[in-house]
């Protein structure tokens, strides 16, 4: 469980109506999360879960709020529930080890076992290269690089000392392909979000059917745990395709959208 990583959040999520009412809003967000801690170190799981939905529901987003509560969904034995709010975790601080090391935990839960391909090794290295870093974090490299670039290139023109314009030059022409680099990182990272949806199976047991409607015929049937890539939406229904290329509709209720 973890008591830290909630402050900025709560900073963010407070409207700014005066420093001393964000300061009080802050302070009661933090007591709620105190409070589902000490939930959750007493066996009170669902006091616990009740306490972090109250901190999301107020706007709170935090990887901290978000590793707990999956946590006490764990502990409830509701595995779709943890995984997805693991996930959500995942995604605000992906260089953690305790959310990774408890995804891998409930992967191995799961029910179903869906056979799929294991890419080759610099592709692996490459995604997890360009998911160390969140897309706010690479936001602010890319802007301190482009920054950094331009100034030292303008030192370049203007200051007439060969070695001090030699370096600032040398060193403009380094910071050039980082920014391409991590824009590139950036951007694909922005289209995942945008265009390549994903969301987690939250009921214990679901039908995949041929269409949006409970008249359609099952595809086949999968279980909680599950992320899927959500590809469309219609009259409350998701179609969706499952890691091994099948696709098919759900009800809206069953997938939780990341």
């Amino acid at each position: 469980m973890k008591r830290y990583g909630l402050v900025l959040c709560i900073a963010l999520a407070v409207p700014l109506q005066g420093s001393v009412c964000a300061a009080a809003g802050a302070e009661s967000l933090q007591v709620v999360f105190n409070q589902g801690n000490a939930h959750y170190q007493s066996g009170d799981f669902s006091a616990a879960e009740r306490a972090y939905r109250l901190l999301l529901d107020q706007g709170v987003d935090s990887g901290a709020v978000y590793y707990n509560l999956g946590n006490a969904c764990f502990k409830q034995k509701k595995l779709g529930e943890a995984i997805y709010y693991w996930e959500k975790a995942r995604r605000r601080m992906p260089g953690d080890s305790d959310v990774r090391e408890n995804l891998q935990l409930a992967n191995l839960l799961i029910v179903d076992r869906i056979d799929v391909p294991e890419d080759p090794l610099p592709v692996r290295l490459l995604s997890t290269a360009v998911h160390l870093l969140t897309i706010a974090q690479e936001s602010r490299i890319v802007l301190a690089l482009f920054i950094t670039a331009n100034a030292l290139f303008s030192i370049y023109l203007l200051i007439r000392r060969p070695r001090i314009a030699f370096w600032a030059l040398t060193g403009s022409l380094v910071a050039v392909p980082l920014v391409l680099l991590f824009a590139g990182s950036l951007a694909y990272k922005v289209y995942q979000q945008e265009y390549c949806r994903q969301g987690v199976i939250v009921e214990q047991k679901i039908d995949v059917r041929s269409g949006p409607g409970a008249e359609n015929i099952t595809v086949v049937t999968i279980h909680e745990g599950v992320v899927v890539r959500v590809r469309a939406e219609s009259n409350g229904w998701y179609q969706i395709s499952l890691p091994n290329g099948w696709t098919g509709w759900l009800p809206g209720s069953s997938v939780r959208i990341l």
